[in-house]
Order: structure tokens, then C-alpha cells, then sequence
């Protein structure tokens, strides 16, 4: 009586190259899976870089402010015309929506945007 035998590879297949049908569809699967899950993470940091953008430029206009009142004795003007010469870029705008910014002698701070 004689016996038949496959050899077997390091996989666990017997002879044949490639991958079959069903383990395609599950890597196809598994990479959908993960590009759902992080696709949507990244698409959500570009707003949240820009706030935080809008953020520094506020707080760097107040020190500018607070640096003009010790050097004047006055706080800049609401729409921060006699700051533009001491900004090394000139006045900055909002990253979200490109509003100038403003300035409230009376509380000695940018006014905040609603973003």
C-alpha cells in the first residue's frame, strides 16, 4: 500500500505560492478597519492646530501691549496700528478665519474671537 504525501512549507501550505482569496479579503479587511479609525484623528488636528495658533498670537499681542504701556505710558489702539511696527511680521491675523485681531484698553487683553 503506498501513501500519497504533499509537502508541506513553513506556512502551512502545501506547495502553492500566493495568497488565496480568503486571505486577501481579510488584510483588505483589516486595513479598512485601521484607516477608519485613524483617518478621522487627523482630519480633526488641522482645527485644533489653528486654535492653538489663534491662542499664541493673542497672548503674543498682550505682551506687546503690556510692553508698549510701560515704554508709552498709553495702551496701543483698538485695532493695534502702533503695534505693527514692533511685530517682527507685522500684525498677525486669525489662522481659523483671517479677522484682524482688536484690542480692550480696559481690560489690558486682546478681545477673544468666538471660534
Amino acid at each position: 500500500m503506498s501513501c500519497n504525501r504533499r509537502t508541506v512549507g513553513v506556512a502551512g501550505r502545501s506547495g502553492r505560492r500566493g495568497l488565496s482569496l480568503l486571505e486577501l479579503i481579510a488584510v483588505v479587511l483589516l486595513l479598512s478597519i485601521v484607516a477608519a479609525v485613524v483617518v478621522p484623528r487627523l482630519g480633526g488636528a488641522g482645527r485644533d492646530v489653528n486654535v492653538q495658533s489663534c491662542d499664541r498670537n493673542r497672548e503674543a499681542i498682550d505682551l506687546h501691549a503690556a510692553l508698549h504701556l510701560r515704554n508709552t505710558g498709553s495702551w496701543p489702539q483698538a485695532n493695534l496700528s502702533d503695534l505693527a511696527a514692533t511685530l517682527p511680521e507685522g500684525l498677525p491675523v486669525c489662522p481659523i478665519d483671517g479677522s484682524a485681531y482688536t484690542f480692550d484698553s480696559a481690560t489690558g487683553e486682546t478681545v477673544p474671537h468666538a471660534h
